[in-house]
């Protein structure tokens, strides 16, 4: 006779040894009072900090430990996780307090250049308090997009997918990860047994108890292993999860676990970015597609519209030529860790500005051009 499955709850104190448990009880009461405040405690009347009309928010780190693991993750070898002690929920409360009354540093990435929360992780839902901390933040910052970074195995559970989605309300996004088409192409990445189902099933659950305004998205990360499977991958995508919002591409950041397995992983991003133009047909048939951490010289030019710039400026280098280059406003720059171990060659500046429509978003520089008549064209944004 099989095992049966296991609760959230009991995943969650099988990775979080020493934190506090969240019991059932807890969560019944979390669901009545989904501002996530234990009863008694008086409501915070906290503001969204905004700048020039534009909300500002952070990457909010929710716990360190995982319950996969990635060869590509960027997350410090030592140091992070099982330092679950550092992330409970009274010091969520005082870290997300400190922020909202307008203290700086309290979230070190992207502290002062996002327009909406993104809940990273280790992995978010192993938290035992998840569902409070989700609520404290919708609470905070209610009509503003959250955003959940998740490899969705504990939503195999239908319960949490539905409480979860509940809770977060709206606007809300889901972004998980896909590594392969099948259990063997996906767990030599995840390095995780079982997850390839788990992730898929929790999948079924998002798609099955979302509402309106909530949209689940789906990430690649581009590295050497994943670039062999990916001409597969994209049609399992496509026929196994249609109502993916967007792709998002992105090229793997060498950096933490990624440096550890760079003898798997590295590949040149002209390399990479070929092999992506040689899908093109298959890219185009998803929604929303996004690549991101590509300088624009090395990516295909009817790539460009696809573009986004999304790295964090102070990880960011440029190559000798950049200086001069006329494409230089538009583009995200060069990853310091693949400059560090890959080099800058492969770099060329443009001599002249590449008449590519532009968008007036730095965020999203460029956008599809369409033709309307014989020898006119008219630029849309995607």
């Amino acid at each position: 006779m099989s095992k049966p499955c296991p609760s959230p709850r009991r995943e969650r104190a099988q990775n979080s040894a020493g934190s506090s448990k969240t019991s059932a009880r807890a969560c019944v009461k979390t669901r009545r009072r989904p501002d996530g405040f234990p009863r008694g405690r008086r409501l915070l009347n906290l503001r969204c900090r905004r700048r020039g009309g534009r909300a500002l928010m952070p990457d909010v780190p929710v716990y360190p430990n995982c319950n996969i693991g990635c060869v590509f993750c960027s997350n410090p070898v030592a140091g992070f996780r099982g330092t679950q002690d550092r992330y409970d929920y009274d010091q969520f409360l005082k870290k997300w307090r400190a922020y909202m009354r307008g203290e700086k540093g309290v979230f070190r990435k992207f502290g002062d250049t996002r327009d909406f929360v993104n809940l990273t992780g280790g992995e978010p839902t192993l938290h035992p308090d998840f569902i409070k901390i989700l609520a404290v933040i919708r609470k905070s910052v209610p009509g503003q997009r959250i955003k959940l970074l998740s490899n969705a195995r504990l939503f195999r559970h239908q319960g949490l997918a539905r409480l979860t989605l509940d809770v977060a309300q709206r606007p809300f996004e889901v972004a998980v990860p896909m590594f392969g088409h099948d259990r063997r192409s996906h767990e030599s990445i995840s390095r995780a047994p079982g997850s390839f189902a788990d992730t898929c099933a929790g999948l079924d659950n998002l798609f099955a108890c979302r509402r309106p305004g909530q949209k689940i998205e789906c990430r690649v990360i581009l590295t050497r292993m994943q670039m062999r499977v990916f001409h597969r991958l994209l049609p399992f995508l496509l026929n196994r999860f249609p109502g993916f919002a967007s792709l998002e591409l992105l090229f793997v950041e060498m950096e933490g676990f990624a440096e550890k397995y760079l003898g798997r992983l590295a590949i040149s991003m002209t390399e990479c970015a070929r092999r992506l133009d040689r899908e093109y047909a298959a890219l185009r048939r998803f929604k929303r597609l996004r690549l991101l951490h590509f300088p624009l010289c090395v990516v295909p030019r009817r790539l460009w519209p696809y573009v986004w710039n999304s790295l964090d400026p102070k990880k960011v280098t440029w190559a000798p030529g950049c200086g001069a280059c006329r494409a230089r406003r538009d583009c995200v720059g060069i990853g310091e860790g693949y400059a560090r171990h890959m080099g800058l060659r492969e770099f060329k500046p443009f001599a002249a500005r590449p008449k590519v429509p532009r968008t007036g978003n730095w965020y999203h520089p460029f956008a599809r051009a369409r033709r309307r008549a014989a020898g006119s064209l008219k630029s849309r944004p995607l």
